[in-house]
């Protein structure tokens, strides 16, 4: 049975203008009347994540920067956590300046830029998160960073993870969470691991895990879950990886899920 549902946010429970569908927030409930877990698993920030938990009522704790930390939103606790240290971070901010992308950081739930643009501005839409300007990123850095991210168009920012050193794959999970953004993780930072964590929190068996996703960032915890679940708009490699696949976000894929594992109907 059924003890602990996972679910990513944008693109899964979330519809493409981030709202969340009648029968999704039936789901919801459902889960919240009978004692299910649900942990929001999300490549957003802690503060973005947390604004999304306080709208739901739902209070356990949460898989922020795609698993590099586990919040306790009732009380702001970090319970696990794996982040860059500050010379690999400067190396990859460098990286971005030599190639002319847009970089910002992440440390201590603080979001950073050098610049604002479009970019941050669609960024602070998306997140809800005010950007806190610094003159010289490279300078700036001298604690762990949670999380790089490079925001450009898709087929540059393939091209250049095609390009990347080899020693890149030894430090760093690399990998899209949009097609426009190419995020740069502790190589040990996955939502499976952090899922993996929350099972052993629990005390629950894999088995008694299901978990719900659309990107490449949520295949290591649809892989983990005893039932992994990809909607219709997913990605090929997390569909394959799947046990079945539910409707787009757009048309309550997540309630979909729920309803099928828990032999319901909303």
């Amino acid at each position: 049975m059924i003890k602990l549902v996972a679910t990513d946010l944008d693109d899964t429970l979330f519809t493409k203008d981030l709202t969340v569908t009648e029968k999704n927030i039936k789901a919801l409930e459902f889960l919240k009347q009978n004692g299910v877990i649900l942990i929001l698993a999300s490549g957003r920030p802690y503060p973005s994540v947390k604004k999304v938990a306080y709208d739901l009522q739902n209070f356990y704790p949460m898989i922020t920067y795609q698993g590099a930390l586990v919040y306790d939103p009732k009380n702001d606790k970090k319970l696990y956590g794996c982040e860059i240290l500050p010379d690999d971070a400067k190396e990859l901010v460098r990286l971005a300046k030599d190639e002319g992308i847009h970089v910002h950081i992440y440390i201590d739930n603080i979001w950073y830029v050098e610049a604002i643009n479009e970019k941050t501005e669609y960024y602070k839409n998306l997140t809800k998160l005010e950007p806190h300007m610094v003159e010289n990123l490279l300078e700036f850095i001298d604690r762990p960073v949670t999380k790089v991210l490079f925001f450009d168009e898709h087929e540059r920012l393939k091209a250049l993870k095609e390009s990347l050193p080899e020693d890149f794959s030894k430090k760093f999970n690399i990998m899209f969470s949009k097609p426009f953004f190419l995020e740069f993780t502790d190589i040990n930072v996955s939502k499976g691991n952090a899922l993996k964590f929350l099972t052993e929190y629990y005390g629950l068996k894999r088995e008694e895990v299901m978990a719900i996703g659309d990107g490449d960032n949520d295949i290591s915890m649809i892989e983990y879950a005893g039932i992994g679940v990809a909607v219709e708009n997913a990605v090929e490699k997390l569909k394959e990886a799947a046990d079945f696949v539910v409707a787009k976000s757009d048309d309550s894929g997540f309630a979909q899920a729920i309803e099928k594992v828990f032999n319901v109907h909303f």
